[in-house]
C-alpha cells in the first residue's frame, strides 16, 4: 500500500511539474507574440512619422523660399538655397519620396536622386497664401511658408 501511494504521489508531483513547465511555455510564447506586435507597430508609427517630419523640418529651414510646383514627375516642393540659384526639390519619381538638388527650374535628374522613403502618393495642395498641405501615404503635414506656396 505505501508503494502504491509513493507511485500516485510520484506521479502527481511530475503531472504537475509538467504543468506548470507547459503554462510557463505558453506564457512565454503569448509575450514573444505581444511584444513583436507591439514592436512593429511602434516601427511602422517611427516610420510614418520620420517622413512626415523630414519634410516639416526642411521646409523649415527657409520658410520663405518654400513653394510647390508642377514638375515632370508631378507635384513638386521646391526650397530655395538663398539667393545661390540652386534649390532642395522632393517628388514623388518610382514609387519612391527622392529629394533631388540642383539648379532652380533646372533639370531633374531622380536617377540620382536621395531617396527618402518608400511612397506611393505625394500631393501638395495650397490651402491659403501662406500655407501647403502635403498628402503622402504616411499621413498628412501642414507646412507654413512666408513667401506664397505657388
Amino acid at each position: 500500500m505505501k508503494q502504491e501511494r509513493r507511485t500516485w504521489s510520484g506521479m502527481s508531483t511530475i503531472a504537475i511539474t509538467v504543468f506548470f513547465l507547459v503554462c510557463f511555455l505558453s506564457l512565454i510564447l503569448f509575450g514573444t507574440n505581444i511584444y513583436r506586435g507591439v514592436a512593429e507597430s511602434h516601427t511602422g508609427n517611427n516610420n510614418r512619422r520620420a517622413v512626415l517630419s523630414y519634410l516639416l523640418t526642411i521646409s523649415r529651414t527657409n520658410e520663405a523660399d518654400v513653394k510647390a510646383e508642377e514638375g515632370a514627375y508631378g507635384d513638386m516642393l521646391v526650397i530655395a538655397d538663398g539667393d545661390t540659384g540652386y534649390s532642395t526639390r522632393i517628388y514623388q519619381y518610382e514609387g519612391s519620396l527622392v529629394e533631388d538638388y540642383g539648379r532652380s527650374g533646372g533639370e531633374l535628374y531622380p536617377r540620382d536622386a536621395a531617396r527618402i522613403a518608400d511612397n506611393s502618393m505625394f500631393e501638395i495642395e495650397e490651402i491659403s497664401d501662406d500655407l501647403l498641405m502635403i498628402t503622402t501615404d504616411k499621413g498628412i503635414v501642414y507646412i507654413h511658408v512666408r513667401g506664397g506656396g505657388r
